[in-house]
């Protein structure tokens, strides 16, 4: 027999094991729920740690960054931030045979579409993450004026939406990431701050307009 107290204690440490891995930051699971500014921070927090080859450091960036765009509970973000953090770190120092890559972003990438019920194909996600990862890494700067539209290519996958409707947030974020690029030793982390936050903004409306397209669509 437990007595009440015991009972007491045992109720708090299922409440904190709760809370602690399982409860969504908002209370709700909500693709927009992110906040543009904290995102860029994370984001950026986690490209110094990569640059500085600093596997740890990747990880929790990654982790965090998952748990404020993708409203993750701690257990989703801790999961799928192994997954990518390790497909972030591996890339890094990769300069042939990128598809290495490719099994942990798919990993991550089914751990999403999970999380947000949607009906993407992980592996074209994944490969359409690694299409703009990697011409970013192309010296032919033709090939990268084709980051935009890579990049929005891959977020009108993971959103169910025409590519078209995220070119804002994708030439916001090819900006963010060439000039990350543009410099092996200390880019500038204010002005890409400020760029990935402009492209979260732009994101988060091009995600909303696409659930009020969806709407309509399923009440027409």
């Amino acid at each position: 027999m437990f007595r009440p107290f015991r009972l007491l204690v045992l109720g708090g440490l299922v409440a904190l094991i709760y809370f602690g891995f399982f409860a969504i930051p908002g209370g709700a699971r909500d693709d927009t729920a992110f906040d543009p500014d904290t995102l860029a921070e994370r984001e950026v927090e986690v490209w110094k740690a990569a640059k500085a080859k600093d596997d740890f450091a990747t990880y929790i960036g990654v982790v965090q960054m998952l748990r404020e765009q993708q409203r993750y509970n701690w257990f989703h973000a801790i999961q799928a931030g192994y997954y990518l953090s390790e497909a972030t770190g591996e890339f890094e120092g990769l300069s042939t045979r990128f598809e290495r890559v490719l099994p942990n972003l798919e990993a991550a990438a089914t751990i999403e579409r999970d999380w947000r019920n949607a009906s993407y194909q992980p592996e074209k996600v994944a490969r359409a993450q690694l299409n703009w990862w990697v011409t970013l890494r192309q010296p032919n700067l033709s090939s990268r004026a084709d980051v935009p539209r890579l990049v929005a290519e891959d977020y009108g996958l993971r959103y169910g939406a025409d590519a078209g409707e995220f070119d804002e947030a994708a030439t916001f974020r090819a900006e963010a990431v060439k000039l990350r690029e543009a410099t092996k030793i200390d880019p500038d982390w204010p002005t890409i701050t400020k760029l990935l936050a402009k492209s979260n903004r732009a994101l988060r409306t091009a995600i909303e307009r696409a659930h009020r397209n969806a709407t309509r669509r399923r009440s027409s």
